[in-house]
């Protein structure tokens, strides 16, 4: 099994049991699986998944962050990786800014 880390490993399934289904029906089943699992997790962690459109082509990759609200379909592994980073990057600004707005305040 082939293991890449981020924040956490992302990991590719050696076997998938929906191999046998055609493509569009895959899709479709992914899609509801992941919808569903969506509603189900209130976590504010970024979801992570990936899209295997053949056991030849490496896998794309699919991203929520349900804290903006923003999403990115289909992405190579070092795009999902920068999506990432920029998100951790602009949290990392959101909270030295509002830090600074208050000592303002404190020292006011």
């Amino acid at each position: 099994m082939k293991t890449t880390t981020a924040y956490w490993p992302i990991a590719l399934p050696s076997s998938n049991p929906l191999n046998h289904l055609n493509t569009k029906a895959r899709s479709g089943l992914s899609q509801v699986w992941q919808g569903l699992l969506t509603r189900l997790d209130v976590s504010n962690e970024p979801r992570v998944w990936p899209t295997n459109h053949s056991n030849v082509a490496p896998p794309t990759w699919n991203g929520y962050d349900p804290v903006t609200g923003q999403s990115i379909y289909r992405v190579s592994e070092v795009e999902l990786r920068t999506w990432l980073e920029e998100r951790h990057y602009r949290d990392q600004q959101l909270a030295y800014e509002r830090q600074q707005q208050l000592r303002l305040l404190w020292n006011a």
